[in-house]
């Protein structure tokens, strides 16, 4: 059973899918922000806006932190909604067909309900506090893998080139005790991937709070676990930055990374 507020949520992330399926039939200009990998489209900002419309007005009071424009709305409720339009905007520029729609919903500083919805595959991932993590009506329920029997996914820090060396490092550390590694180029989607038992494990040396705020309750109520490096606990209410470790617990153990 869905409560009434994922179905919303999930009501919200499909009108977003709808607005990136039809730009991606479109030739996609880009801005740069802080880098030349750093990008951002004029379908970011609107799929943003829609969100934020379409949640305020379902949920009166609600507050917001948005990737584009550095948003942050303080809640006048005990609701904040942290939302990333468009996750794997290199991809979306590039017609590269994987990106989602993240929505994290937190309440009291730690998250109360999640939807990712990947448009191209129609692929929607949910989770509520307690309630357990699916994939569309599949509840998922991951196994224990232990590096040596999954896939390891890594994103690079693109943005934080004094990282690189450090990433690379972990990574061909991981590769050692892993079957493959692999790298989309969309945070939230590898969460979700490691939730729904496509891979043991994911890292990323830093990612913002939108990247990470839904996948790792969805992480979280499929059976794994989700922290910083170093076991360091996720900070969900506030516009910040955090490395991600996430996976079956036993591939977590394993990594070096606590």
């Amino acid at each position: 059973m869905k409560s009434e507020m994922i179905s919303q949520m999930m009501e919200v992330a499909r009108g977003c899918g709808q607005i990136i399926r039809k730009a991606s039939e479109e030739r996609i200009g880009a801005d740069i922000k802080s880098s030349f990998r750093d990008l951002v489209t004029k379908y970011d900002v609107q799929v943003q806006n829609y969100a934020i419309g379409q949640l305020s007005e379902r949920f009166p009071g609600a507050g917001f932190i948005g990737e584009e424009s550095g948003e942050y709305e303080q809640a006048e409720s005990a609701l904040t909604f942290v939302i990333d339009p468009i996750d794997g905007t290199a991809n979306f520029v590039h017609h590269y067909q994987h990106s989602c729609t993240s929505i994290g919903c937190i309440r009291d500083g730690k998250p109360l309900a999640a939807v990712v919805y990947d448009p191209f595959l129609d692929e929607m991932f949910r989770a509520e506090k307690g309630q357990g993590a699916y994939l569309n009506d599949r509840r998922l329920r991951m196994e224990d893998l232990p590096l040596s029997e999954g896939l390891v996914l890594f994103g690079s820090a693109p943005y934080n080139p004094e990282l690189t060396e450090e990433t690379f490092r972990n990574l061909r550390s991981l590769f050692g005790k892993c079957q493959d590694v692999r790298q989309s180029g969309s945070a939230a989607l590898d969460l979700c991937y490691v939730a729904a038992g496509r891979a043991a494990l994911f890292f990323e040396s830093i990612l913002s709070v939108w990247d990470y705020a839904a996948g790792a309750l969805i992480v979280e109520e499929a059976g794994g676990r989700c922290t910083a490096f170093g076991g360091n606990t996720l900070v969900f209410d506030r516009p910040v930055k955090s490395s991600v470790l996430a996976g079956t617990p036993a591939s977590v153990a394993e990594s070096g990374l606590l």
